[in-house]
Parts: structure tokens; sequence; C-alpha cells
């Protein structure tokens, strides 16, 4: 069982991210709703209008400096190097253009690294091969 400061619920109750949330609900119920009625022109008028949410504000408030974003560098570094060796499967849901974006990201990670001379170990494990390198005096692995 886990539980929470009633601090931090009323502190996420007035998270504007949540409002957004429930105005995409509210907005697939009614495109549901004009499909199940066969009401094809306000279904595609609706689908014109889908709202849009953006992750910027949390992003700023999660990494206020970037020190803070090169301290949790290491698993976006690792997930986009995964992502940049799995084959592109359209019936899994992994789309080419997002592979494609992963490998230049990869890429060019390496490429930064090599350049600028901030490769300090390398090492290799059961779970694959390793690099530390040093940027801003922060070790990503």
């Amino acid at each position: 069982m886990t539980y929470y400061h009633v601090k931090d619920i009323a502190f996420l109750q007035h998270e504007p991210l949540l409002e957004k949330f429930k105005d995409i609900k509210a907005y697939n119920k009614k495109v549901n709703k004009a499909r199940a009625k066969n009401n094809n022109p306000l279904a595609e008028r609706l689908l014109s209008r889908k709202p849009d949410y953006t992750l910027d504000r949390l992003i700023r408030e999660r990494y206020p400096g970037f020190i803070d974003a090169l301290r949790d560098l290491d698993d976006c570094l690792t997930m986009v190097h995964l992502f940049a060796i799995l084959p592109a499967v359209e019936s899994k849901n992994i789309q080419v253009k997002r592979i494609y974006n992963c490998r230049r990201l990869s890429h060019e990670w390496q490429v930064y690294i090599s350049r600028t001379h901030r490769l300090r170990k390398t090492f290799t494990s059961v779970k694959g091969i390793y690099y530390q390198a040093d940027v801003k005096g922060q070790k990503i692995t």
C-alpha cells in the first residue's frame, strides 16, 4: 500500500496538464459518439480540431538548468541507442521515422564525444558496451 501526503495530492490537483487530459478524454467521447451515430461530417470536423498538449512546462520545472539535464542524460541515451538498433516494424507500432531519428541522434552524440575528446572510459558487460564521457563536469555513461 502506498501513502501520499495531502499536500502532494493538492499540488497535483492543480496541474494544468491534468485539465488537458480531461479535455482530451471528453473530446474522444464526442468523436466516438459522432461515429456511433454515423454523423461523419461532425466526426471529421472534430478530428480536425483535436486538442493538443505540450510538456515544455514540466521539462523546465524538472530541469531548471543545463547541468540538471545532463545528470539525467544516461537513461535518455540508453533509450535512444536501444531504438537506434531496433528494426522498424509497423505492426509493432515502431515507426521508421522514429528509428531514423534515434539513429541520427545516437550518431550525433558519438560524433560530439569523439570530436570534443570527452570519452573517458569504455567497458563491456553482459548487457552491452558502455561508454563514459565527461561533459561539463558531469559523468555520462
